[in-house]
């Protein structure tokens, strides 16, 4: 009696999970091949992007994608029930690898480090972010992964989104090459309209949830940063930010 019991409740948990599947697939899973298609060559449609001779991505000290895959486990563990207005003390041990770790006083004095280093200075090159690398490696820094960016306009708002899906996915669509690409393009974009520091001011801020949104992004919420908001947004010239768009609308 007691095996069919839980023999039942497998197939009740079995049937669960093929539902949650479906509904994923049907709400979610089909918006994504519909607006963000599988874009690899068909020989990398499948494969984990990860840690490789020919990477121009840090991964954060790792040498294999597994190594990574349990970085951002940790990581995700030790950013559980930490409030994020405070410091990130040592949940952020895991942003620089397993093999530079500090106590929570050492990695403090890390970042705050490098959030000088990287603080926007007018007038010079640091106010511009550098290039796609620079922009991917802030995005793994605050977030622990190299999630999709966008920068979109909608009824008059221009917004930078960074949505759920990253690098280190089998099923993300770019492959390390092209997503480098296309952040390429997105660093373009940020220093014509002059707001790469806004962008980079908000990447090195701590993990707060904001408008009752998610702090971090996730399969069904983008975390959006919107550029308009900015205090310089009004110097942007109209004609410029049209040009960017007049291609993509």
């Amino acid at each position: 009696m007691e095996l069919h019991a839980i023999s039942f409740f497998d197939k009740v948990k079995q049937m669960q999970k093929a539902f949650d599947d479906e509904v994923w697939d049907l709400f979610q899973g089909a918006k994504e091949r519909k607006w963000s298609p599988d874009r690899r060559p068909e020989a990398n449609k499948g494969e984990r992007a990860g840690p490789s001779p020919d990477t121009v991505l840090s991964w954060g000290g790792a040498q294999s994608i597994e190594i990574y895959e349990r970085m951002v486990e940790q990581m995700e563990d030790d950013m559980e029930g930490v409030n994020p207005q405070t410091p990130l003390g040592s949940a952020a041990v895991t942003m620089y690898g397993e093999g530079s770790k500090l106590d929570s006083e050492e990695m403090e004095m890390e970042l705050d480090a490098f959030r000088d280093q990287q603080a926007p200075a007018l007038g010079s090159d640091s106010r511009n972010i550098a290039d796609a690398v620079e922009l991917a490696e802030l995005v793994r820094a605050k977030y622990g992964k190299y999630h999709d960016v966008a920068i979109l306009r909608n009824t008059g708002q221009i917004a930078m989104n960074l949505y759920g899906p990253h690098l280190s996915q089998r099923a993300f669509p770019y492959t390390e090459k092209q997503y480098i690409q296309k952040l390429s393009t997105i660093v373009l974009m940020l220093n014509d309209f002059d707001q790469a520091w806004y962008v980079k001011q908000f990447l090195l801020s701590p993990i707060v949830p904001r408008n009752g949104l998610p702090s971090t992004p996730r399969f069904d919420t983008a975390v959006t940063l919107r550029l308009n908001l900015s205090p310089t947004w009004k110097n942007v010239p109209k004609e410029i930010v049209d040009g960017w768009f007049a291609f993509s609308e």
